[in-house]
C-alpha cells in the first residue's frame, strides 16, 4: 500500500458539526492525511491564508452564515490570486448553486449528507490532479484564469477599485444592476458617486485598511437616478508587482426586499402607534402626549449619541427613526395591569408592586403575534428590546432580568431616561409634577441608573428635554 500524503487544508464553516464531520472522515482516507485548519468570516480566511501559505486545499461551505454565500468568498479568494483547488461542501444538492460554484473556479461540489470517507477522498484526488492542470496552463498566461472565471462569469455584480476611488473593472451583472448599458459609462468613475451617501466609501476604505473586509448594506443610485439597495462585501487586494492596492466588491440587489420590508414596516407602525394610543386611552394612565414625548425625548437623544465616536457605526438615521417609534410602545404592557393599581393615589403594596412590574414581560406577550416574523427588521427587534427592557438599570436593580450594564439593549438604555424623565414632570395619581429642575435634580442623584454616556447627553441638553415637555402637552 502507497504511503499517504499529509495534506495541509482550511475549513472556510460556521458549523462546528460539520467541521467535526470533515475531521472525522478526513482520518480515514485512504490516500491522505488531511491536517485540517477552521476560520469562518472572509476577513479571518483572508488573513489566514496570507500567513499559511502552504495551504494546499479549501474546504468551503456554500451557505457560511446568513449574509454571504461561499460564492462571494471564492470570488474574493480568487481575485487574490490565492489559487489553490476549493472544494464546496454544502448541505443541500442544488444544480444551480453547483454549476455557479464550478463557473467560478471550484474543483468540486459534495453534498453533507452524501459525504463518507471514499467520496471526500475522491473529490480530493480529483481536485488536486484538476489544479495541477490548470496551473499548467496558467504558467503560460499573463492573467489568472481562475481570477477571471470567478469574476466575469459571476451572477453578483463585481467590480475593483484603484486607491483613488475610481472603477477600474465592472462585470455584466454589476452594469445591469446599476442600469449601464456599456462599460465606458462606468469605467474610470467614482465608485462613491454611485452611492446615496458618497462618504461612505471613505469610511469603508479606512476600515478595510484593518478588517481586510467589510460586510454590510449599501442605498446606491442607478443611472436612471433610482435607489438601488445592495449587500456588499468589500476585501482590500494587493496587486502584484506594485506598491499599491485595489479594492474589490461583490453586490447582490436587495432592493425588492428592502421595499417589501419598508412597506411592511411603515404598516407596522401605523398599526402599533394606534395600538400604543389605544392602550394609553384604556388603561387611563397616560395622555397621547406622553406617548409622543417620549419619542421625541428618544430621537433626540440618539440623535445626540450618533455624535460619538462609539455609537457612529452603528446609529444612522434609520435606526434614529425606528428607535424613535419604538419607544411608542414601551407601557403597552400596561393595558392588562388592573387599573386599581395603576391608578392607586398613595404607595403601592409589594405584591402589588410585583404585579405592576410583569406589564414588560405582558407587553412583548401582547405583540408576539407581529414580533414573531421580526426576522431581519430593525424596527421590530428594537420594538421587543424596548418593551421588554425599557425598566432595566445600568447598574443591575432594575426588571424584568436584572440586566445590567451593556447587555441591557441599547433602545432600551435610551428609552430609560426618556421615561423617567417624563413620568418625574407628569402628574400621578399619588403626586403632582415635579418642575424640570426638581425632575433633573433627583435623576443627577439617581444617575448611576443611566448608561453614562446617555446620562450625559441629558446633562449637557437637559433644557432641550424642557422644552420638548412645553412643546407637547
Amino acid at each position: 500500500m502507497s504511503e499517504k500524503r499529509m495534506l495541509k487544508a482550511l475549513v472556510i464553516e460556521d458549523d462546528p458539526f460539520s467541521v467535526a464531520i470533515l475531521k472525522h472522515y478526513g482520518s480515514k482516507l485512504d490516500n491522505f492525511i488531511l491536517e485540517l485548519y477552521h476560520t469562518v468570516s472572509l476577513e479571518e480566511s483572508l488573513e489566514f491564508m496570507e500567513k499559511h501559505p502552504e495551504i494546499e486545499l479549501i474546504f468551503l461551505d456554500y451557505r457560511v452564515h446568513s449574509t454571504i454565500t461561499g460564492l462571494e468568498i471564492l470570488q474574493h479568494i480568487r481575485a487574490r490570486g490565492i489559487n489553490v483547488p476549493v472544494i464546496i461542501v454544502t448541505g443541500s444538492g442544488s444544480e444551480e448553486v453547483a454549476v455557479s460554484m464550478m463557473k467560478a473556479g471550484a474543483s468540486d461540489y459534495l453534498v453533507k449528507g452524501r459525504l463518507n470517507p471514499d467520496v471526500l477522498n475522491k473529490a480530493i484526488k480529483d481536485s488536486l490532479e484538476k489544479h495541477v492542470s490548470i496551473n499548467s496552463i496558467l504558467a503560460s498566461q499573463n492573467n489568472s484564469i481562475l481570477k477571471d472565471m470567478a469574476i466575469s462569469v459571476s451572477l453578483n455584480g463585481l467590480c475593483t477599485i484603484d486607491d483613488g476611488g475610481k472603477i477600474t473593472y465592472v462585470n455584466p451583472s454589476f452594469m445591469n444592476m446599476w442600469g449601464y448599458g456599456r462599460n465606458d459609462e462606468i469605467i474610470g468613475s467614482m465608485f462613491k458617486d454611485l452611492l446615496n451617501n458618497p462618504k461612505e466609501y471613505s469610511e469603508i476604505t479606512s476600515m478595510l485598511k484593518d478588517k481586510k473586509s467589510w460586510l454590510g448594506e449599501l442605498l446606491c443610485k442607478r443611472k436612471d437616478k433610482g435607489d438601488l439597495y445592495v449587500q456588499a462585501l468589500f476585501s482590500l487586494l494587493k496587486l502584484k508587482d506594485k506598491n499599491n492596492a485595489c479594492v474589490m466588491g461583490s453586490f447582490i440587489d436587495i432592493t425588492r426586499i428592502k421595499n417589501i420590508e419598508k412597506k411592511k414596516e411603515s404598516l407596522y407602525k401605523g398599526i402599533m402607534e394606534v395600538f400604543a394610543l389605544k392602550a394609553e386611552d384604556v388603561g387611563n394612565v397616560e395622555t397621547a402626549g406622553h406617548i409622543h414625548r417620549i419619542a421625541a425625548y428618544t430621537r433626540f437623544i440618539a440623535f445626540k449619541l450618533r455624535e460619538l465616536d462609539d455609537f457612529k457605526d452603528y446609529i444612522d438615521e434609520k435606526y434614529i427613526n425606528d428607535v424613535s417609534y419604538a419607544s411608542m410602545l414601551h407601557d403597552v404592557g400596561k393595558w392588562r395591569t388592573p387599573n386599581e393599581i395603576l391608578l392607586k393615589p398613595y404607595e403601592l403594596t409589594d405584591p402589588e408592586r410585583k404585579i405592576i412590574q410583569q406589564h414588560p414581560l405582558l407587553g412583548a406577550e401582547m405583540l408576539s403575534p407581529l414580533l414573531k416574523d421580526k426576522g431581519s427588521s430593525q424596527y421590530l427587534r428594537l420594538v421587543e428590546s424596548v418593551v421588554l427592557y425599557h425598566h432595566e438599570r445600568w447598574d443591575g436593580k432594575g426588571y424584568p432580568k436584572n440586566l445590567k450594564g451593556k447587555d441591557i439593549p441599547l433602545s432600551a438604555r435610551i428609552v430609560a431616561l426618556a421615561d423617567i424623565y417624563d413620568a418625574l414632570t407628569s402628574d400621578r395619581s399619588y403626586r403632582k409634577a415635579l418642575s424640570h429642575e426638581e425632575a433633573f435634580k433627583v435623576m443627577e442623584e439617581e444617575k448611576e441608573r443611566f448608561d453614562p454616556r446617555i446620562w450625559d447627553v441629558f446633562k449637557n441638553s437637559h433644557m432641550k428635554f424642557k422644552k420638548i415637555r412645553e412643546e407637547i402637552e
